[in-house]
């Protein structure tokens, strides 16, 4: 069944050819009318030109729009430093993975990472070069963790880790893997470069906790670590 705007434009296209019909025919020459017509008839079709010229830039204009809408959601998930995944986004993703591991029967763990003793690195070497240490730092935590994981950053020199399918004992070889590697990186953002440790929670969600509850639990353990000498992980208990 045809809308009631493609019948309208079936109607219109008839009225059109009937003009032309009428133009074309030699026994209406003579009439009177014939000359407003024939203008009527070239005002119509400018307008149809018109009215198509004005229909494909809204739909441009309306794609762009669209466009713009997704660019900017996409920017306020993202951290504008490191380009990592930022807390509102990362929150999210933990949301749904909750849900997902819920219905699944699927385990998922939190990893918290926070830098080492970070305000003497500002301190010592400025802001900047601090700046510097946690964008190349973003990229060393990025390489150590699956395409299905996702590496954000938490906030200020603090990062996370959201691993899908994985219980806390998994995750370990992701945390001895994080230490390895940077201890095995000297950060280029001074002459010579700067060494950095960093301390780590682990917290496998346990479906009757909510997620808050298990972020909490990661960074309780990540405290500990730090009491513990830092350069280390535990897991929460």
């Amino acid at each position: 069944m045809k809308s009631r705007r493609e019948i309208k434009d079936d109607s219109g296209s008839r009225d059109v050819d009937r003009f032309e019909q009428i133009i074309a025919d030699r026994r209406f020459a003579d009439n009177i009318l014939l000359t407003e017509l024939i203008q009527l008839h070239e005002r119509t079709k400018l307008l149809e030109r018109r009215t198509e010229k004005l229909t494909s830039e809204n739909e441009q204009l309306r794609n762009e729009l669209i466009n713009m809408v997704r660019s900017l959601d996409l920017a306020s998930r993202i951290d504008a430093m490191t380009g990592l995944a930022n807390r509102r986004d990362i929150m999210e993703k933990i949301d749904r993975e909750a849900t997902r591991s819920q219905r699944h029967q699927h385990p998922f763990t939190i990893i918290l990472i926070n830098v080492d003793k970070f305000t003497q690195v500002n301190n010592t070497y400025g802001y900047n070069a601090g700046d510097d240490v946690l964008v190349e730092l973003a990229r060393v935590l990025s390489s150590c963790v699956r395409n299905e994981d996702i590496c954000a950053r938490w906030g200020g020199d603090e990062f996370l880790f959201l691993l899908p399918e994985t219980d806390s004992e998994a995750s370990l070889a992701v945390a001895s893997k994080v230490l390895e590697s940077i201890s095995m990186t000297e950060f280029k953002a001074n002459k010579p470069g700067i060494r950095i440790t960093v301390s780590i929670g682990i917290c496998e969600h346990d479906p009757a906790q909510s997620v808050h509850e298990c972020i909490s639990k990661a960074n309780q353990a990540l405290n500990l670590a730090k009491q513990g000498g830092r350069n280390r992980y535990i897991i929460a208990r």
